[in-house]
C-alpha cells in the first residue's frame, strides 16, 4: 500500500490542477457563467496556494523520487503566484485579449503555473520534460490570443516550431545521458558521470549541450532565442510580460536543480560552456536591441540579454552564484512588471512604435519618471535595485576567476544603456510630430505601477530584506 501522506506536501499543485479543470470545463458547461469574470476565483486560489507554501517546511521526495519539495521549490512557487497575480491584473487592465475567452485564458495560465511548479521541483528527466511541455503548450496558445494583431497567429506558429525543435534536441540529449549513466534521476546521472573517461569527453559534452538546449529555450538563451522577439511583439502585452518573467524563472530553477549535484565532479568544461552561453546571450540580445523601433520587441531583446546575466550566476556552479541569482529574481520581477504595466498604460493596446512616445513627458511627467526608474534599474544604474542585483552577479563570477565573463558583462551593461537612454531621450527631449499619446487615467493601474517602481529605489539603498530572503532559499532542505 502506498502512503499518500507525503503527496500532501505538493497540495498547491493539486489545487491548481483542479483550477485548470474548473476554468476549462465549468465555464463551458454552466450557461451564463461566462459572463462572470474568473479572476476573483483565481486570485483567491493564488492566495491560498501562497499561504499553503508558507506554512510548510522541510524537504520531501515524492512521486517515486521524481519530485523534490523543499525550501527552493516552495519559495520560487510563491514568486510564481505573485507574478501570476500581477499578470491577471494586467489582463484586466488591457483590451488586447478577447474577454469572451477569459475562462479558457485563465485555464491556460493555471496549467502553465502548474508546469512551472513542477519545473522547480523536478529531480528526474522525465518529470522535467513533462513540466516543460505543460508550460510550453499553453504558451503557444496564449501568444495567438491578440485580437488586435493578426501577426500573433504567425508568431504562435513560429513559437511552436522552435519549441518542437528544442524539445527534440533536448530529448535526444537526455537519451544520451541515460545511455551513459543508466538513470534519469539528476543525482544518479552525475554520480554515473564520475567515470573519468566520460568527463569532458565529446559524448559527455554533446549529451549535456543538447539536454541544456531545451532548458535554454525556456529562458530564451542563445541560440534558442529566435522565437522570442516575434512572440513578444505579437502576443497581448500582459502575456508578453508574463512570458518574460515566469517561464524564464522556472527555466532557471530547473537548470539550477539539474546542476545542483555537479559538485561531485566539478568538470571545468561545464563552467566554461555556461559562461560562453551567458556571454553570447547577453551580447546578441543587447546588440539586436540597438536597432529596434518597436518597444515590445526592444523589451524582448532586453529579456534575452537578462537571461545572459542570470546565467552568469549559474556559471559559477556554486552556492554564491546561486544566491546571486535568487537575489536578482525579485528585482527582475519588479523591473519587468513596472515596465510592461507602463507600456500597457501608455500604448492603449496599439501604440508600440518608439516614435509614438515623443515628448511624452510634457503630458505625463509622472509616468515617464516611473518608466525611467524601471528601465534605468534594468540597465543596472545606481542607486536602483538592478545595480545591486548585478553587483552580486559580478561578485560571484569574479570570485570564481571568470574575469572575461565579467568584462563582457560590463561591456553589455554599457550597450544596454545606449538603447534605454535613447528611449528616455525620445520621451523627454524629442518633440512630438503631432498630438502626444493620450490615455485614460486609471488610478488603480497607476497605483500598481507606483507600488512596483518605488521598491526599485528603496531596495537600491537598503537591500537587506531581499538578501535575507535569498539566503533563506535552500536546495533539499
Amino acid at each position: 500500500m502506498i502512503n499518500t501522506l507525503p503527496f500532501l506536501a505538493h497540495i498547491p499543485a493539486h489545487v491548481l490542477v483542479s483550477l485548470s479543470i474548473l476554468f476549462f470545463f465549468v465555464g463551458k458547461a454552466i450557461p451564463g457563467l461566462r459572463k462572470i469574470s474568473p479572476a476573483p476565483i483565481f486570485y483567491l486560489v493564488l492566495l491560498s496556494a501562497f499561504l499553503l507554501e508558507a506554512m510548510q517546511d522541510g524537504s520531501q521526495s515524492i512521486f517515486f523520487q521524481m519530485v523534490m519539495v523543499d525550501s527552493f521549490s516552495r519559495t520560487l512557487n510563491q514568486v510564481f503566484f505573485v507574478v501570476t497575480a500581477l499578470a491577471l491584473f494586467m489582463i484586466q487592465h488591457s483590451d488586447e485579449m478577447d474577454r469572451d475567452n477569459d475562462w479558457e485564458n485563465m485555464g491556460l495560465i493555471a496549467t502553465m503555473l502548474m508546469g512551472m511548479m513542477f519545473m522547480t521541483s523536478s529531480i528526474h528527466l522525465l518529470m522535467a520534460v513533462i513540466a516543460i511541455e505543460l508550460v510550453s503548450l499553453p504558451s503557444y496558445l496564449l501568444v495567438a490570443m491578440n485580437r488586435k494583431d493578426a501577426a500573433s497567429k504567425e508568431a504562435s506558429l513560429k513559437y511552436v516550431l522552435f519549441g518542437s525543435f528544442a524539445t527534440g534536441v533536448m530529448l535526444y540529449g537526455m537519451s544520451l545521458l541515460f545511455g551513459l549513466t543508466g538513470s534519469l534521476v539528476f543525482s544518479d546521472i552525475w554520480k554515473g558521470l564520475l567515470n573519468v573517461e566520460l568527463i569532458d569527453s565529446p559524448i559527455y559534452l554533446m549529451a549535456l549541450i543538447m539536454t541544456l538546449g531545451g532548458i535554454a529555450f525556456k529562458i530564451a538563451a542563445v541560440p534558442f532565442h529566435f522565437w522570442c522577439p516575434d512572440a513578444y511583439q505579437a502576443a497581448p502585452t500582459p502575456v508578453t510580460a508574463f512570458l518574460s518573467i515566469a517561464p524564464k524563472v522556472a527555466g532557471l530553477a530547473l537548470l539550477i536543480r539539474f546542476l545542483s549535484e555537479h559538485y561531485s565532479i566539478q568538470a571545468p568544461g561545464l563552467m566554461e560552456l555556461i559562461a560562453v552561453l551567458a556571454m553570447l546571450t547577453m551580447t546578441v540580445g543587447n546588440l539586436a536591441a540597438l536597432k529596434q523601433t518597436n518597444i515590445k520587441r526592444l523589451m524582448a531583446y532586453s529579456s534575452i540579454s537578462h537571461a545572459g546575466f542570470f546565467l552568469m550566476g549559474i556559471a559559477t556552479l556554486d552556492e554564491v552564484g546561486r544566491q546571486a541569482v535568487y537575489f536578482y529574481i525579485p528585482v527582475y520581477v519588479l523591473m519587468n512588471f513596472a515596465a510592461f504595466m507602463i507600456i500597457i498604460y501608455m500604448s492603449g493596446g496599439k501604440r508600440f512604435n518608439l516614435t509614438d512616445y515623443r515628448g511624452l513627458i510634457k503630458e505625463h511627467p509622472a509616468m515617464v519618471t516611473l518608466f525611467g526608474i524601471a528601465i534605468l534599474s534594468l540597465v543596472g544604474v545606481p542607486p536602483f535595485a538592478g545595480f545591486i542585483g548585478k553587483f552580486y552577479l559580478f561578485k560571484a563570477v569574479i570570485g570564481k576567476d571568470l574575469w572575461f565573463l565579467a568584462v563582457v558583462a560590463g561591456a553589455n551593461s554599457v550597450i544596454s544603456l545606449v538603447y534605454y537612454v535613447n528611449l528616455l531621450k525620445i520621451m523627454v527631449i524629442d518633440q512630438a510630430d503631432g498630438d502626444t499619446v493620450s490615455f485614460t487615467q486609471k488610478p488603480l493601474a497607476f497605483g500598481a505601477i507606483t507600488v512596483a517602481t518605488v521598491p526599485l529605489v528603496f531596495f537600491g539603498l537598503y537591500w537587506n530584506p531581499i538578501l535575507s530572503w535569498a539566503e533563506g532559499i535552500m536546495l533539499f532542505r
